[in-house]
């Protein structure tokens, strides 16, 4: 199955969490690749790194909407190893099944930014989901992806403290 998590509101990572956690606790075997959230500032990565069954992979860990010093094409490059990663899985799998899911965290905004080629995404994700499935989060999910996914979520924000000036909060945002 291929299964996304989009939208403006808050959630998306935190579904994904879930997801995870739901197929660690089964017995299954996961894999999370994550853009654009810096090493040890997530309360998720904390936890998630630590637990058996779960390969972590992050990669370009900073998005130059939130991190001023970086710009567009160092964020594109640094998204590369994120697509030579999931060639290498796919590689892989060709000999044996290796995970049962396949977390792509934040890859829709690495797809909205153009920092990867769309089509290209897009028939490796297919590729992966023959083996296993893949979920995908982040705002601006394109419609050729979501087009062939079999599960799409939008989360809608409603209200959100960020539009009076909150700053972000341990634990909730991050």
């Amino acid at each position: 199955m291929i299964i996304i998590n989009t939208g403006d509101g808050k959630g998306k990572t935190t579904a994904a969490v879930g997801q995870i956690i739901r197929s660690l606790g089964q017995g299954f075997k996961v894999c999370l690749i994550q853009l654009f959230k810096g090493d040890e500032f997530y309360g998720e990565q904390k936890i998630l790194t630590a637990l058996p069954n779960l390969d972590f992979f992050s990669y370009s860990k900073e998005h130059p909407f939130c991190v001023k010093n970086v710009s567009l094409e160092e964020a594109a490059q640094k998204c590369k190893p994120a697509i030579a990663k999931i060639k290498e899985i796919i590689d892989g799998a060709k000999n044996a099944k290796k995970y049962d899911l396949i977390v792509l965290e934040e890859f829709n905004i690495a797809l909205r930014d153009n920092f990867i080629d769309k089509s290209e995404f897009i028939s490796l994700v297919k590729e992966l989901s023959k083996n296993c499935d893949v979920a995908i989060t982040g705002r601006g999910a394109p419609c050729e992806l979501i087009e062939i996914a079999d599960l799409v979520t939008e989360m809608k924000e409603i209200k959100h403290p960020y539009n009076l000036g909150a700053k972000a909060r341990k634990g909730v945002e991050f």
